[in-house]
């Protein structure tokens, strides 16, 4: 009866259910209905080809059959969804952080400028903090989307932005400033923008840099003069978080993919 095998295998692709041990057992219980069901047909008479007709016919629309199985996990899914945002978030940020602050150190002794301006403890720890919001943002922007069957990435704005809005508040009332918060939404926000409407990673990339290199500007240009130890390395500093966060929108989308993938089949 491949028929009847290949509307179970419909039912088990559209069914989200997020353990793979539970979804084998599933499966194979609607398995055991098909059989009884075509068992009982059999003895009436009827032929194998008669039998997929009449299974087909009785069981319904498998798309549908499996979107009620995924609106009955639908909290489990979540709970996986959200091991994965914070498996991904930390792996994503640990690799990021190292990587950017490395080319940074490396682009200052390139331009004469003293390594520990660079990696000073004050600055290491602006850079972490702007790094984790971000990576965490766009992480969560990624998680978000998955939850969605239809129109993933416009609800996921909506989504995050009303808990963008509700940490920032939480954090005006709390007295805390939210700008790295700020800057985080903002950079996720535009970084997951340029992955969805620019089909070249060369406009991407070229995108991103001059985003960031506008950052770098502005940045120039507020700051107080005793902290201009190099324009050059300072522009060079933030086209590099630029480039690194590009590099970040592939690693976190591989990442979080193959992490989702993994845990599935528990």
């Amino acid at each position: 009866m491949r028929a009847a095998e290949a509307l179970i295998e419909k039912i088990a692709a559209s069914s989200g259910i997020p353990s793979g041990k539970r979804r084998r057992e599933v499966m194979r219980e609607l398995r055991s209905h098909v059989e009884d069901f075509a068992l009982m047909a059999r003895r009436a008479g009827h032929t194998d080809d008669e039998i997929e007709r009449i299974v087909l016919a009785n069981f319904g629309d498998p798309r549908q059959i499996g979107l009620n199985f995924a609106w009955v996990y639908k909290r489990e899914r979540a709970i996986l969804r959200l091991s994965v945002f914070g498996l991904c978030n930390q792996a994503v940020a640990s690799l990021i952080s190292a990587a950017i602050l490395a080319m940074q150190a490396g682009a200052a002794i390139g331009f004469g400028v003293p390594p520990l301006k660079v990696l000073g403890t004050r600055h290491t720890l602006i850079e972490a903090v702007d790094i984790l919001t971000t990576v965490a943002a766009y992480v969560g922007f990624l998680s978000l989307e998955n939850l969605f069957d239809r129109r993933g990435f416009q609800k996921a704005i909506a989504l995050l932005s009303l808990i963008f809005a509700i940490l920032t508040c939480g954090s005006a009332l709390a007295g805390i400033r939210p700008l790295f918060l700020i800057l985080g939404f903002a950079n996720a926000i535009f970084l997951r923008t340029v992955q969805e409407f620019l089909g070249s990673w060369t406009a991407r990339l070229s995108a991103v840099l001059a985003y960031f290199g506008l950052f770098g500007v502005i940045f120039l240009w507020v700051q107080s003069p005793g902290y201009r130890y190099s324009i050059a390395a300072s522009l060079a500093s933030w086209l590099i978080m630029g480039a690194g966060y590009q590099l970040m929108t592939g690693f976190a989308a591989r990442i979080d993919r193959e992490l989702f993938s993994r845990l599935q089949q528990l």
